[in-house]
């Protein structure tokens, strides 16, 4: 049988709620727990063409079973991944959060090595081209929907941080043109307005500006401003994005000056146009990384 354990959130008993202490497993929980709240639509969203059971712990997984096991902090469970590896016939693992691969200590041979195929979130070098592993989107909070508003009352929005330079430079040079809706936050997920405002302010804004997040290109602002129909402008970040995505319509700029006169001066029409090519182009992007699993465990269904 085909079974999904949601594992991101299952770390050791009795942790502080507090994740500002220097306890590791603090912060692996409240992380976890938070890509638990926070990302399971998205990965119901990929899982969408492929059948499964839901189980709630590798005690419910029996002899050959094929295991779809969304996780973060992997590299902590090492333990647990010899015991699946020894039970289940295939592994296929949803590695959610990890922003500062590659700048980090954490080995994640001994888990991949483990699994069959990995997805992953927040890509690095290593795993361009890596035939074991995909890179995909961080996707879309839970509870973001498109409002399908009519009117788009922003021409540009901001939610988040400002922290670096270039969201400094960001808001400077978009300042004076209006109107535009702008949350600031002093801290990642403080004082962040909920998932229902942000809806309705993305489903009424046109243009998207999409900051670097704080070590890794990728944030959830963009493929929320892709999921509401949003035009999205992004930071040209080492290419970061024509490697990731051939042949994405996203509007990409070296500086934030360079983004001020299409923001400013764009005809309806042409906005409308680029809308709906990053409508077809997240949609079809969507169902083809929907294809992707449901025929990966087809070939492992067919193998076993």
């Amino acid at each position: 049988m085909i079974k999904l354990f949601w594992n991101t959130h299952n770390f050791q008993k009795n942790i502080p709620k507090n994740k500002d202490t220097a306890n590791k497993d603090t912060v692996d929980f409240w992380w976890g727990t938070y890509h638990k709240n926070n990302s399971d639509i998205w990965i119901n969203e990929i899982l969408k063409k492929t059948k499964y059971d839901v189980i709630d712990s590798e005690a419910n997984l029996k002899k050959d079973d094929i295991l779809i096991i969304v996780d973060s902090s992997p590299e902590r469970k090492i333990d647990l991944y010899n015991k699946l590896s020894l039970i289940c016939s295939k592994i296929l693992l949803f590695h959610l959060g990890d922003e500062t691969a590659g700048s980090g200590p954490a080995d994640l041979s001994q888990i991949y090595n483990k699994c069959h195929y990995v997805l992953r979130t927040f890509c690095s070098n290593k795993y361009f081209n890596n035939s074991q592993v995909k890179c995909i989107p961080l996707g879309y909070k839970s509870g973001i929907i498109n409002k399908k508003n009519n009117n788009r009352k922003y021409k540009w929005a901001f939610t988040g941080t400002p922290h670096k330079s270039s969201r400094h430079d960001l808001l400077f040079q978009f300042s004076d043109i209006e109107p535009f809706f702008c949350h600031k936050t002093e801290k990642f997920d403080k004082k962040i307005i909920t998932v229902e405002e942000m809806s309705e302010v993305l489903s009424s804004t046109e243009f998207i500006p999409c900051p670097n997040g704080f070590f890794h290109p990728e944030t959830y602002r963009l493929y929320e401003a892709l999921e509401c129909e949003c035009i999205p402008i992004v930071e040209n970040a080492y290419n970061y994005y024509d490697r990731l995505f051939s042949n994405n319509p996203f509007i990409k700029v070296d500086k934030w000056a360079d983004a001020k006169s299409i923001v400013k001066d764009w005809e309806d029409k042409k906005i409308k146009d680029k809308q709906q090519e990053c409508k077809s182009w997240w949609s079809n992007y969507k169902i083809n990384l929907q294809d992707l699993v449901k025929n990966k465990i087809s070939q492992w269904t067919k193998t076993s």
